[in-house]
């Protein structure tokens, strides 16, 4: 009898040994633990090497943007897209199952709405200590004005210009050199149902048409009237970099590249907004205050380009207008289009 006190203490050791060895089991997960892959990743030019997220938009890489990646038990995770989706500034992923890939890492896949526009998407990845690899597949904006008319011609350009200045009216000096210009480099304007722009372009001293590359610029139409357009100034300022290395331009604007991308960086999250009406596309003067800033960091080669005779002002500049740009008092910029292959 005295010997079953012992016995009884022999079996609570064995049980508290059982449930220690039990609570090892739980943290026995098949790949990385969870505070290994828990993380924020993200492919911005800022991050250099350190970049640890290899994302496609599409069917194409997309950089300039971030994730972050939350697990638990590396059974179930939650992802943040960043400023993927056009005119989102947050998109969260939720309740997503994690299936171990057998080199450490896990895999994922789903489908998704955007919480705050409606865009639906499919999804899928790969996940593993230190690097993040996510496909966003065939993603659909809802249905818009200028996603039924896919492709538009662009026909020419309208500008009102009024600088205080005895209300001087500078609108149809200014619009023939945006006429000029825009002819030369701008054939037609695509929209397209992921929320990509594409246009067909030329180089101010080429002939050939050429097709811009997809993930440059988004859009998104809150109405039937109000259109957001989003740079992704990591993508743009990339594309310029590699267009320079192949054509062995100025290094002025390369110079300049990180002002521009403190001054447009404000619009890749909620976008440039527009006015449209059926062909045409209008962009008014509060939107337009970062370009006149913008034109004060441009190099001496563009900001010399010639805009005419400016009544009291003499032979001006681009960046004589960059210069007069608090003396403006009404200003827009109008691009009409014929819708391609209409009829």
């Amino acid at each position: 009898m005295k010997k079953r006190p012992l016995f009884y203490l022999f079996c609570m050791v064995a049980s508290f040994g059982g449930l220690f060895v039990t609570s090892c089991n739980d943290d026995d997960y098949p790949g990385a633990a969870p505070d290994e892959i828990t993380a924020h990743y993200s492919s911005k030019l800022s991050d250099g090497t350190r970049a640890n997220l290899a994302l496609t938009y599409s069917g194409h890489e997309l950089i300039g943007k971030s994730v972050n990646f939350e697990t638990n038990d590396s059974r179930t995770a939650q992802l943040t897209l960043q400023c993927i989706l056009p005119h989102e500034a947050e998109t969260q992923l939720t309740g997503i199952s994690l299936t171990p890939d057998g080199q450490g890492g896990y895999t994922f896949s789903g489908d998704a709405t955007g919480s705050q526009t409606g865009t639906t998407f499919s999804y899928n990845g790969t996940v593993q200590k230190g690097k993040l690899a996510l496909d966003i597949k065939n993603p659909q904006i809802p249905a818009n004005p200028l996603v039924q008319a896919k492709d538009l011609n662009f026909v020419k350009a309208g500008v009102v210009l009024r600088i205080a200045i005895g209300d001087m009216d500078l609108g149809e000096l200014i619009e023939g050199k945006v006429n000029e210009f825009l002819k030369a480099v701008l054939k037609d304007i695509s929209f397209h149902t992921d929320g990509n722009i594409t246009a067909s372009y030329s180089g101010m001293q080429e002939s050939d048409w050429k097709s811009s590359p997809v993930n440059l610029v988004s859009f998104y139409m809150t109405d039937g009237n109000t259109l957001y357009v989003a740079p992704n100034v990591d993508m743009i300022i990339r594309q310029i970099r590699l267009n320079q290395a192949v054509t062995r331009a100025d290094d002025n604007l390369i110079t300049v590249l990180p002002k521009v991308y403190a001054l447009l960086n404000q619009w890749s999250t909620t976008g440039l907004k527009l006015s449209y009406a059926e062909n045409s596309i209008t962009l008014n003067k509060e939107e337009l205050d970062p370009v006149f800033a913008l034109l004060k960091v441009l190099p001496d080669a563009i900001r010399n380009i010639s805009i005419g005779e400016i009544p009291g002002l003499g032979e001006s500049t681009i960046g004589t207008l960059a210069d007069l740009s608090s003396l403006i008092s009404d200003l827009s910029l109008t691009l009409y289009f014929n819708v391609k292959n209409a009829g």
